[in-house]
């Protein structure tokens, strides 16, 4: 098996660094669970957009890279910004993955977050100590909400873990 790498510097021309085929399927499994329209190709649309999707009823540029927390924020925002574009990047490290989320409109990242199964839709849920909102992705767009997805600590459990359940494809993008 072929483990190919493309290191790139965060908004490039070629794209984010270390991009593998298995972060681009893992990327393109969250497109499609998130549903809509998806453009395979923005890149010719929207330069320096390479290896990501848009979820184009939704505005979403969904991207996804190696690279630990907080790495390269504000450039990988760039393109999406450029555009008015919101943007979900996925941090696969390991069997992990964490994501950050772009809200063009307010110019702020949401980071950390944990991609939970609730109401019969993925949320992205804030790390346990941020006082940040809950997110759900959708085939219109970004919705945000103060209140949680799930009634009480043991939901959320059970949520994180069909979530992984269903992921676990995805460890091998990392």
């Amino acid at each position: 098996m072929q483990n190919n790498v493309t290191p790139c510097s965060f908004g490039s021309a070629n794209g984010l660094p270390w991009i593998k085929a298995a972060t681009h399927r893992g990327i393109m499994m969250l497109a499609a669970d998130i549903g809509g329209p998806i453009d395979f190709s923005p890149e010719q649309r929207f330069p320096g957009a390479r290896h990501g999707v848009l979820l184009e009823g939704a505005n979403l540029l969904i991207v996804g890279t190696r690279t630990g927390p907080n790495i390269g924020l504000y450039d990988v925002s760039a393109v999406a910004r450029q555009h008015g574009m919101d943007l979900l990047l996925a941090r696969f490290s390991g069997p992990v993955v964490t994501y950050d989320i772009y809200r063009c409109k307010d110019d702020q990242w949401f980071t950390g977050y944990q991609r939970v199964w609730s109401e019969d839709r993925y949320w992205f849920c804030p790390p346990d100590d941020a006082d940040q909102p809950f997110i759900l992705a959708h085939r219109r767009g970004l919705q945000f909400s103060t209140h949680a997805p799930f009634p009480d600590a043991r939901r959320f459990e059970a949520g994180l873990s069909l979530a992984e359940q269903t992921s676990t494809q995805w460890q091998e993008a990392a």
